[in-house]
Protein backbone atom coordinates (compact mmCIF):
# COMPACT_ATOMS: atom_id res chain seq x y z
CA UNK A 1 0.00 0.00 0.00
CA UNK A 2 2.91 2.37 0.63
CA UNK A 3 4.42 1.85 -3.21
CA UNK A 4 0.86 2.95 -4.03
CA UNK A 5 0.78 6.16 -2.59
CA UNK A 6 4.23 7.10 -2.98
CA UNK A 7 3.76 6.52 -6.56
CA UNK A 8 0.55 8.75 -6.34
CA UNK A 9 3.11 11.40 -4.47
CA UNK A 10 5.58 11.25 -7.51
CA UNK A 11 3.28 10.70 -9.70
CA UNK A 12 1.65 14.21 -9.02
CA UNK A 13 4.94 16.18 -8.31
CA UNK A 14 6.01 15.33 -11.88
CA UNK A 15 2.53 16.23 -13.36
CA UNK A 16 2.78 19.52 -11.59
CA UNK A 17 6.32 20.14 -12.77
CA UNK A 18 5.44 19.36 -16.25
CA UNK A 19 2.22 21.28 -15.91
CA UNK A 20 4.42 24.32 -14.88
CA UNK A 21 6.81 24.06 -17.75
CA UNK A 22 3.91 24.07 -20.15
CA UNK A 23 2.36 26.86 -18.73
CA UNK A 24 6.09 28.86 -18.83
CA UNK A 25 6.37 27.89 -22.07
CA UNK A 26 3.29 29.30 -23.32
CA UNK A 27 3.66 32.75 -21.38
CA UNK A 28 7.14 32.81 -23.45
CA UNK A 29 9.18 32.31 -20.66
CA UNK A 30 11.93 29.54 -21.26
CA UNK A 31 15.19 28.60 -20.02
CA UNK A 32 17.18 30.86 -21.76
CA UNK A 33 18.85 33.52 -19.88
CA UNK A 34 18.79 36.06 -22.67
CA UNK A 35 15.22 35.98 -22.28
CA UNK A 36 14.62 35.24 -26.36
CA UNK A 37 16.81 38.07 -27.90
CA UNK A 38 19.39 36.13 -29.19
CA UNK A 39 21.75 38.92 -30.36
CA UNK A 40 22.45 39.55 -26.39
CA UNK A 41 23.69 36.03 -25.71
CA UNK A 42 25.60 33.12 -27.93
CA UNK A 43 23.60 29.74 -28.37
CA UNK A 44 20.86 29.74 -26.10
CA UNK A 45 18.64 28.41 -28.46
Amino acid sequence: MATWIIGGVLLMVVGTILWKMIKDRRAGKGACACGGDCSRCKGCH
